[in-house]
């Protein structure tokens, strides 16, 4: 196997490397800290949408890509559901 199709096949689409800061955070965390669990609830949510929405359509982004990232949203918007729940 070529270098570029093992890189490409090693490659984690829904959580890359260049989402994590230096000491190994995610970017979704660190985005909690700022701005507040129920702002990165809603950002989760709309961005479900936006690849639910988009599946297929943009250039060099599979269908199947943009449906499984549709679906990361939607687990991490329950997870922060369950974990934050609303008083």
């Amino acid at each position: 196997m070529d270098q570029n199709k093992q890189a490409e096949k090693s490659y984690d689409m829904i959580n890359p490397q260049h989402y994590k800061s230096s000491d190994g955070k995610e970017c979704i965390d660190v985005m909690i800290d700022l701005f507040g669990v129920d702002k990165v609830k809603a950002f989760c949510q709309l961005n479900a949408f936006k690849y639910k929405f988009r599946a297929g359509k943009k250039p060099g982004a599979s269908k199947e890509q943009d449906l499984a990232k549709a679906q990361w949203y939607k687990n991490k918007l329950k997870e922060l559901a369950s974990k934050y729940p609303i008083l």
